[in-house]
């Protein structure tokens, strides 16, 4: 099984949308995915799938008073999907967010050895994926999610503050943790992918993010997203649209790719 994780150095970049549609992707072409929202600061996946009042979350799990089956919802039947996508929620009570941000350090190292159990057991029911729903930024839910990771996949946008950001989390969160990165661009808009825009861009990012990671690809923005109200993934209603033919191209290396192995100790970069 793979476990990756999306992340982001802030918010607002459309990590939690590329989770849901990477994650369809994979179940059409006939894997078991999935799916846990580990931002419990700002959980927003169940906006996007939709949740039911008997809904059990992550945070019921890792209290111990539910099993890893009890908090996994399975995508209806109707959009006929090859394979199982199945999703698991943090809560988004008010008062399960703050009882979340209190937590100190030694919960989450707690949090973090129930999760790594948890993903055994997702291994063992016959998962192919793993996807992880991270907090943007350096917290510690989010280390948690990337030291559970094989890999993880940086999204960002293309501007200065995203650039900044993912350079600085790259060189101090990731290289210390000696953990594979992709980087994947999101929310492209279409001028970018004109000559001479494109290598320009192209070069641009080569010059300040080769040495560090490998970009994934490039994502178009798709306008129409906000119509859906923030419950619509697209790979389920509008496989044509360019948004989606351009994440399944992503889609097809995430598949593709081997875990990438730890580097040996005092090996050279």
């Amino acid at each position: 099984m793979k476990c990756f994780t999306l992340h982001s150095y802030k918010g607002g970049t459309g990590k939690t949308t590329l989770v849901a549609n990477i994650a369809a992707i994979l179940a059409q072409e006939g894997k078991n995915v999935a799916v846990l929202d580990l931002d419990f600061q700002a959980p927003s996946l169940h906006t996007l799938i939709g949740i039911s009042t008997k809904t059990k979350y992550i945070n019921d799990f890792l209290d111990g008073s539910v099993s890893h089956q009890d908090i996994l919802n399975d995508m209806p039947s109707s959009f006929s999907l090859d394979g199982r996508m199945a999703v698991a929620f943090s809560n988004p009570d008010v008062d399960a967010i703050r009882t979340q941000l209190a937590q100190d350090r030694k919960w989450h190292m707690n949090a973090l050895s129930q999760l790594l159990s948890l993903k055994q057991m997702l291994a063992d029911d016959g998962f192919d994926y793993t996807i992880l729903d991270s907090a943007p930024g350096v917290h510690y839910s989010s280390v948690n999610t990337i030291v559970l990771s094989d890999f993880a996949v940086l999204i960002a946008k293309i501007d200065n503050f995203d650039f900044d950001g993912t350079l600085n989390i790259l060189k101090g969160l990731y290289t210390p943790l000696d953990k594979g990165t992709y980087l994947l661009f999101n929310k492209v808009v279409p001028p970018m992918f004109k000559e001479p825009r494109y290598s320009q861009m192209k070069e641009t990012i080569s010059e300040m993010f080769s040495d560090l990671t490998t970009v994934l690809g490039y994502v178009p923005c798709y306008c129409d997203i906000p119509m859906g109200m923030g419950s619509e993934i697209h790979a389920l209603t509008s496989s044509e649209i360019a948004f989606v033919t351009g994440l399944r191209a992503v889609v097809k290396k995430i598949d593709e790719m081997p875990i990438p192995k730890p580097k040996a100790k005092g090996a050279k970069k």
